[in-house]
Order: structure tokens, then C-alpha cells, then sequence
């Protein structure tokens, strides 16, 4: 067995991502001196993108999946209670919402030990990213109608389980 003080985790987390990138064809930010990488996609939302930042740690990958748009001040009670009410039963990452400047994400975490460390496969990181860019488009145009004042969040989280 493999001593995990002689395994550099944090690089082989950093490689996986890479590797994720270089399969896929995807352009990207490679990673930075703060272990942070970054991707845009296309969803089919109204706001049409998102950029994923990969955050490589030695145990883990969190993957923030950033909504360019922010909540205006005046409607930030009512997108906090959207984004809570949407993440009432998810099994696999939720919103975060930062109630200052009104940032929007959607955040998935994915551990790989200590004592029994493997780094992520290519299948699990397009795992997380597939769930997080489903998530987005599952909510996004109802968020927008949240975020303008065109529907109560109860409403609109009605009307997206109304299409499940």
C-alpha cells in the first residue's frame, strides 16, 4: 500500500481536471496559483452561459457553477427564497447566494478521502458537471422572473416542478 504522505493528492486532483479539459476539447483557464480553474458553457437559459470554477484541493474538488447575474438589492430577500426553496430536496449540490452583493452559483462538492485517497475520474467530474448545468437550466429562466419582479418564488418553484 501506497504511503499518502509520499502522493502529491493536490496534483493528481489538478490532473484529473486537466484531464477532464483535454478529453472534452474544452477551452479553459488552466489552474492558477490559488488552485483555481475555469471553463464557460452554454445553457439554455435566458442568461445562455455559465462559468465553472474548478477549486482543487487535496481531498476534494468544488465546482462553482457562477450565474452572470447578480441580484439587485431591492429583490434579494425574494431570489434568497427562491434559491431556498429550490434547494429544498436536491440530493447533489445546491444554490449558494451571496445576500451582500446579490452572486448567484450552484455549488458541487466532491470528496476523495485521506487514508484511502483515489483522484476523480473523468466520469465523475462530467457527473457533477451534467447535475450542475441541469440544475441551472431545471431553475434559471424561473430565477430571472424572480430576480425582474414578474413572479412570487413559491410561484415560480410551483411552475418548474410543474414541468418535472
Amino acid at each position: 500500500m501506497e504511503d499518502s504522505r509520499e502522493r502529491d493528492a493536490l496534483q493528481e486532483v489538478r490532473e484529473a481536471v486537466e484531464n477532464f479539459f483535454n478529453r472534452d476539447g474544452l477551452k479553459h483557464e488552466p489552474f492558477n496559483e490559488r488552485n483555481v480553474a475555469s471553463a464557460s458553457y452554454s445553457v439554455d437559459t435566458r442568461f445562455g452561459h455559465v462559468r465553472i470554477y474548478f477549486h482543487a484541493y487535496d481531498d476534494k474538488l468544488i465546482m462553482h457553477f457562477m450565474i452572470p447575474l447578480n441580484a439587485g438589492e431591492e429583490e434579494r430577500a425574494k431570489v434568497g427564497e427562491f434559491l431556498l426553496r429550490a434547494n429544498y430536496g436536491l440530493k447533489i449540490g445546491g444554490f449558494d447566494f451571496d445576500f451582500n452583493d446579490g452572486e448567484i452559483s450552484y455549488r458541487i462538492a466532491m470528496y476523495f478521502g485521506d487514508d484511502e485517497f483515489a483522484p476523480p475520474t473523468y466520469d465523475q467530474i462530467n457527473f457533477a458537471v451534467i447535475i450542475g448545468l441541469m440544475m441551472i437550466e431545471r431553475y434559471g429562466d424561473a430565477l430571472v422572473k424572480v430576480m425582474f419582479g414578474l413572479v412570487e418564488p413559491e410561484d415560480a418553484i410551483a411552475a418548474v416542478d410543474s414541468n418535472d
